[in-house]
């Protein structure tokens, strides 16, 4: 996968590929490249999730310290809806 490449843009090309997989009237050889283009897109899209996930726990514990030491829970509202 491109690194520029958004995760909407690769989950986008992955809904078309599902959609053509489904559909049928691919070739073995067509959908079995569709199949291993997809496998890469899930792959891409998972760590693209798994770093934005990692971002927002390291922001949420940032603000909790800073919060912390302030006296005050800067997190504690959206902690309470969880």
């Amino acid at each position: 996968m491109h690194r520029g490449t958004s995760f909407e843009d690769s989950f986008h090309r992955l809904s078309e590929m599902a959609e053509q997989l489904e559909a049928g009237g691919l070739t073995l050889a067509e959908a079995t490249s569709r199949f291993e283009e997809g496998m890469k897109l899930v792959q891409f899209c998972n760590e693209l999730l798994n770093n934005a996930e990692l971002k927002i726990t390291e922001l949420k514990e940032s603000y909790r310290s800073a919060g912390a030491q302030s006296g005050f829970d800067v997190l504690e509202e959206e902690d309470s809806d969880e």
